[in-house]
């Protein structure tokens, strides 16, 4: 594990614990009007010419091959047929829906919003002025278009098991991973539809959601630091500002004196415990031991081994999405992890214990401080929860790696569960996730 060294002003990770920092610039505010980027799908007939074309028109700013639709932004876009001949369309469809998709069978395909929406049917008159007329009753020829809006609500509810009340659930950024099963999938599809003795056609295009949310206000000492470009307090001077976990015991042995050894741990994190994506956890670590020579080995920075832990759980198998409420003993939940973020550290004065109290020096000479943050990746998926899958955050903190030193413990020595993180940075403020 490489020495870790306070970053510079020009590096991207901000170390929030030193002074010369300068405090957290405020979300970006979106403008009224928004660029847009076209999407299109097509239709071909016999000569390879599209005859029908969906086009979606995403954010400009996150689309990159599939348009994204953010919280709060209609799903715009259009539909346009051009024929050379006659076709007996009867009606022009158009739907969105969002699924959970745990399997390749129908019983592992969920769906969780589904609004449809008629571009134009025969009773609405003529296709290129619909409502204006009787009923069509003529084949389609040349060019026709039906621009569309949806809006997605930004929570759906959903049925619970019998017995139980209906549940109210945020609808979930959408995620797919190659090596992941569970899937959080959106589509707009259009549908053809003709006589019962000729086929109807589809055109499908996926898009990607995006919720927005973003963490509450710091602690009140936290805000004034920013302000003030002083160095943050601990937990100890500003317990509003962390949350601290109860202490763990971790145990190891000293490879030149085989004598074991166990040091208390108390970890903590910035309050609140949601936490925006392109930005960092900050952490502070606490670590007591009596003996002086396993003490300096623990409390090297290079030592505390603290992760960030992503849980993707489902369970398949459902029918119907009234499911999601059975008793947990009676569903089997999957689980992958997979743990990426490493906390980087630097060791820091333990101002509670600054004083000229002789009792308090004997304390100090067995007590360390490490303080640090979790950089966050900005494309990090947001904590979702919505029926039989869930996206979860935690923070965990593994045996201690020192050289000349051999831990005890072959589990996590804890972890620091963190359900309500990651909301996109570059977005308007919303309900918090």
């Amino acid at each position: 594990m490489p020495a870790y060294s306070p970053p510079s002003h020009s590096q991207a990770m901000r170390n929030p614990f030193l002074p010369d920092q300068s405090p957290p610039s405020p979300p970006r505010t979106r403008s009224p009007t928004r660029s847009l980027r076209a999407f299109t799908s097509h239709l071909l007939n016999k000569s390879g010419k599209p005859w029908a074309t969906l086009s979606l028109l995403g954010d400009a700013e996150h689309s990159k091959t599939v348009p994204v639709f953010v919280e709060g932004s209609p799903v715009t876009g259009e539909v346009r047929l051009d024929l050379e001949s006659g076709d007996a369309i009867h009606a022009v469809l158009l739907s969105l829906r969002g699924q959970i998709i745990t399997g390749a069978t129908p019983s592992e395909m969920v769906t969780f919003v589904d609004l449809p929406i008629t571009l134009w049917s025969r009773s609405m008159g003529d296709p290129r002025k619909p409502g204006g007329g009787g009923k069509w009753s003529q084949k389609l020829r040349g060019e026709y278009v039906w621009p569309f809006s949806i809006s997605l609500p930004p929570t759906v509810t959903l049925p619970a098991a019998v017995g139980r009340a209906e549940e109210v659930f945020r609808l979930p950024q959408t995620f797919f991973e190659r090596h992941t099963r569970g899937q959080i999938e959106y589509e707009v599809t259009v549908r053809f539809t003709r006589t019962k003795l000729r086929s109807d056609h589809r055109l499908s295009a996926p898009i990607n959601y995006m919720p927005v949310s973003r963490p509450g206000p710091p602690s009140r000492l936290r805000q004034l630091a920013y302000q003030q470009h002083t160095a943050l307090l601990g937990p100890d001077s500003d317990p509003e500002g962390w949350h601290t976990l109860p202490s763990v015991t971790a145990w190891g042995k000293l490879l030149s004196t085989s004598r074991t050894v166990e040091a208390k741990c108390r970890l903590s994190l910035a309050t609140p415990l949601c936490y925006t994506r392109g930005s960092s956890i900050p952490c502070a670590l606490v670590i007591e031991c009596n003996d002086p020579q396993a003490l300096t080995l623990l409390a090297s920075p290079e030592s505390a081994v603290l992760r960030l832990r992503r849980s993707v759980r489902f369970h398949g198998g459902e029918k119907t999405v009234a499911h999601h409420g059975d008793v947990t003993t009676k569903l089997v939940w999957k689980e992958e992890l997979d743990h990426s973020e490493l906390a980087s550290w630097w060791p820091a004065a333990d101002r509670a214990l600054e004083t000229d109290s002789t009792d308090a020096i004997a304390i100090h000479a067995y007590r360390r401080m490490l303080k640090g943050e979790i950089h966050l990746r900005a494309d990090l998926m947001t904590s979702s929860a919505i029926a039989h899958f869930r996206i979860e955050y935690s923070v965990v903190l593994f045996p201690f790696d020192a050289p000349g030193y051999e831990s005890l413990d072959h589990e996590p020595l804890l972890s620091a569960d963190n359900k309500h993180l990651y909301a996109p940075a570059t977005l308007p403020p919303r309900s918090s996730l």
